[in-house]
C-alpha cells in the first residue's frame, strides 16, 4: 500500500496560519497512526542536497520559492512515497482506502479535461520508487529556462503532461530516452521499482470538490473563506462535499493575488 505518511511543507516551522492549522489538524484527526511531516524551506532543500544532489544546482537556480516547493514533492514522494497535501487542504474522510487504489494516486479538477491544469499537484499520493516520478521530473527538467510560471515549469502542467505522455505514448522513443535520462542522474542505489507505474487518476469530487475555476465556487465559497480567515468544521465541511475524501482551499499562499492562475500553497 502507499504509505501511511502525510507530507507538507511551509516556510517555516514556527509561522504557520491559524486556518493552516485547523486543516492540518484534520489529518491527524480522522487518520490515527499516520506519520504527519512539516518541513520547511531548509528541510526542503536539505532533502536534495542529501539525495539528489545533482539537482541542487536547478533547484537553487529557481527564481522563486514556489518553484522549488513544487519540485520537491516529485522527489519526496520518488523516495519515500505517501501522501503530499497543500496545508490549505482539509480532510473529511479516512485516507485508507485511497492507499490501494494504484502506485500512484491523482486527482481531476474543473470540468474540462483538456486544460493544461486540470490535474493540480495539491494532492498526490504514491508508493516509493515509481517510474512515473521520473517522467516528470524529466518534463519539469525540459521546461527550465521556457517559461517564468511555476505553473509551467514545477506545478500542473508539468503533472498533466506527465500522467498524458506515460499513459499514451509511454512506448515512443521521446518518453524512454526521457526515463532513462533521469535514471542515470540517480544512479544505481535509487533506481525506480521494477514495472510500469499503474496511475489512477480520481474524479474531481474525490479530491477537488471546489473548483477555484467555478465562479459559484470561487465568488461565494473560497474566496470570502480565505480573506477572512474563516474555516468550516469537519460536520459542515462533510456535509457540503459528502463524497470527497478531502478539500483544498487554493490559498495561493505563494502570491498576493487570490484569483492567481497557479493556485498553491505548500
Amino acid at each position: 500500500m502507499i504509505p501511511a505518511l502525510i507530507y507538507q511543507t511551509w516556510k517555516s516551522k514556527t509561522s504557520l496560519p491559524e486556518n493552516f492549522a485547523h486543516w492540518r489538524a484534520s489529518f491527524a484527526r480522522l487518520n490515527p497512526g499516520y506519520t504527519l511531516l512539516l518541513w520547511d524551506d531548509a528541510d526542503n532543500r536539505q532533502f536534495i542536497a542529501d539525495h539528489f544532489a545533482w539537482f541542487l544546482p536547478t533547484y537553487d537556480g529557481f527564481p522563486q520559492e514556489i518553484f522549488r516547493v513544487d519540485a520537491v514533492r516529485y522527489f519526496f514522494l520518488y523516495l519515500h512515497g505517501g501522501i503530499y497535501v497543500d496545508l490549505d487542504t482539509q480532510c473529511l474522510k479516512p485516507l485508507d482506502p485511497l492507499r490501494s487504489q494504484a502506485d500512484v494516486v491523482l486527482g481531476w479538477l474543473g470540468n474540462d479535461p483538456t486544460s493544461d491544469q486540470a490535474i493540480p499537484n495539491a494532492i498526490m499520493l504514491s508508493r516509493p520508487r515509481q517510474e512515473f516520478w521520473l517522467l516528470a521530473i524529466a518534463i519539469m527538467l525540459d521546461q527550465v529556462g521556457r517559461h517564468n510560471r511555476p505553473e509551467y515549469v514545477t506545478g500542473p502542467t508539468v503533472l498533466k503532461a506527465a500522467v498524458e505522455q506515460y499513459g499514451q505514448a509511454y512506448a515512443s522513443e521521446r518518453v524512454q530516452q526521457a526515463l532513462a535520462l533521469v535514471r542515470t542522474h540517480m544512479g544505481p542505489a535509487l533506481q525506480p521499482t521494477e514495472g510500469r507505474s499503474k496511475v489512477a487518476v480520481l474524479p474531481g469530487y474525490a479530491l477537488y470538490p471546489l473548483d477555484w475555476g467555478d465562479q459559484i465556487h470561487d465568488q461565494l465559497l473560497r474566496k470570502p473563506m480565505l480573506q477572512k480567515q474563516q474555516v468550516l468544521s469537519d460536520e459542515m465541511a462533510q456535509q457540503l462535499f459528502p463524497k470527497s475524501y478531502m478539500v483544498t482551499y487554493w490559498a495561493c499562499s505563494w502570491g498576493d493575488d487570490l484569483s492567481q492562475t497557479h493556485q498553491h500553497t505548500g
